[in-house]
């Protein structure tokens, strides 16, 4: 009898635990390479780094700082509205892009990863990637 409730409590026990967390195939520093089908500006540049842990985002539109976070579940994707930091766009070009990049945000319902690249994704399947990104290199871009 002592054995079994034991069981049941250990059981139930592990019944109330958070399930582990997967490893996130978002972690890391992306430099941003496609918004809405469009190639950046010359000299534009925009990253995004994902902190799964926290699930806290941060990154440089092109041309102001900006924080978010992420919902993660399974291949679902959804950001947080954007805080950005306040400042001028270096050019019509950065603002351009980073008024698309920040558009764009919202719509994001999924992802697909495949090596060191990455696709943001609306809803619809079939649907052309909101924003394509490549993994950055270890010693910063």
């Amino acid at each position: 009898m002592m054995k079994w409730t034991m069981s049941a409590a250990l059981l139930a026990l592990a019944a109330c635990a958070e399930p582990p967390q997967q490893p996130s195939e978002l972690g890391g520093r992306w430099e941003v390479q496609q918004v809405a089908g469009a190639s950046l500006g010359d000299g534009i540049y925009l990253w995004v780094e994902i902190d799964p842990a926290t699930h806290a985002v941060s990154g440089f539109t092109g041309c102001n700082a900006f924080t978010s976070t992420i919902t993660e579940l399974g291949a679902g994707l959804s950001f947080a509205p954007v805080t950005e930091e306040p400042g001028e766009c270096p050019s019509e070009a950065a603002a351009t892009d980073e008024a698309r990049f920040l558009g764009v945000l919202p719509s994001v319902t999924r992802y697909v990863r495949n090596g060191r690249s990455l696709e943001l994704l609306p809803r619809e399947e079939g649907a052309e990637a909101l924003v394509r990104l490549r993994l950055a290199d270890e010693a910063g871009g």
